[in-house]
């Protein structure tokens, strides 16, 4: 049965609203630039916990978030999860000399040499119980490719809070 030219015309008119009308639905939402300020030749695990109401307070350069990691790795801080997408451009990793001199470092990449110093991006994820509490936070790895593999040097959340000492009173309230 041969149908006419309208009719498959509104067949494809049709299909094209219901796509229109799905993706309508689902909203992408666009992340906020961040920097992240790293102290120099830290090597190992590095967490950003988020909404903790006696964590650090938000920080900006411009319309960056700006993160500043302390020596022990584990920033807690009361901003939200900075979730969505963004372009690779408006995320930037520095290794901070004491003096507060910046230095770029990259993010690890199949082409990345093996001896470079990068920055490994977990993702975003829950841990607990940390003081009764389940966490949202942000995983990083910091380091050439054999010391981002160096078990010593890779703690989950939990054990960095214990091991470094990180004061509980951070994490009141979040629970």
């Amino acid at each position: 049965m041969k149908h006419s030219p309208s009719t498959h015309f509104f067949k494809i008119l049709l299909v094209g609203l219901m796509v229109a009308f799905l993706s309508s639905c689902t909203e992408v939402k666009k992340r906020e630039p961040a920097i992240y300020l790293i102290p120099e030749g830290y090597v190992g695990s590095l967490y950003i916990v988020f909404n903790a109401p006696n964590g650090q307070p938000p920080q900006y350069e411009g319309n960056s978030r700006v993160y500043h990691i302390p020596p022990s790795g584990v920033l807690v801080t009361q901003m939200d999860a900075n979730e969505g997408w963004s372009e690779s451009s408006e995320i930037k990793y520095f290794s901070v000399s004491q003096s507060g001199k910046r230095t770029l470092i990259s993010e690890s990449s199949e082409n990345t040499p093996k001896t470079e110093r990068t920055v490994y991006v977990g993702g975003l994820g829950r841990s607990g119980p940390i003081y009764g509490c389940t966490v949202i936070n942000k995983n990083f790895t910091v380091g050439t490719d054999a010391e981002q593999r160096n078990t010593e040097k890779l703690l989950t959340l939990y054990e960095a809070i214990k091991v470094k000492n990180i004061d509980k009173k951070l994490f009141e309230g979040m629970c």
